[in-house]
């Protein structure tokens, strides 16, 4: 009979109700967990100087009038190893802000003063798709403008 009620007692208080968790008021941050996409990743079968994960994130809304929602990247960069280096960087807002590919040429480029990894971007600008080199390291961002077509 004792065995029985402290099995009770015990059952009674594992099943007590769970504390409450607090509002999260951040309303940018919900925006973008709740709405980024991934849209590149570093493949790891040619390893990469640094692991490079490309989210994209549209504001809401639809075209009108010639004026289209804006897209903005958020870029997270980590270097390899047991405790990685991280960092992260966000584009600026551009209309139809897309990944192209990965540019290897420049990585092994740059990657020779220190490690880094450059892609290509698209986004429209009056009419003309534009195209731009953005390479990033554990401290910076670069961006260079390759063409208009």
């Amino acid at each position: 009979m004792r065995a029985m009620l402290i099995s009770l007692a015990l059952l009674l208080t594992a099943c007590s109700p769970a504390e409450s968790s607090t509002e999260n008021t951040n309303v940018d941050l919900a925006f973008l967990l709740n709405n980024q996409r991934l849209v590149a990743t570093t493949p790891k079968e040619i390893v990469p100087p640094l692991a490079v994960k490309v989210y994209s994130l549209t504001e809401n809304g639809e075209c009108d009038n010639g004026k289209c929602p804006q897209t903005q990247l958020y870029i997270a960069v980590s270097q390899y190893g047991e405790i990685p280096q991280q960092t992260y960087y966000v584009t600026e807002k551009q209309p139809n802000l897309t990944f192209e590919h990965w540019d290897w040429m420049k990585t092994a480029k740059y990657s020779e003063k220190r490690p880094s990894v450059s892609f290509v971007v698209s986004y429209s600008e009056n009419g003309k798709k534009v195209f731009k080199t953005i390479t990033v390291d554990m401290n910076d961002i670069h961006y260079a403008t390759e063409e208009k077509k």
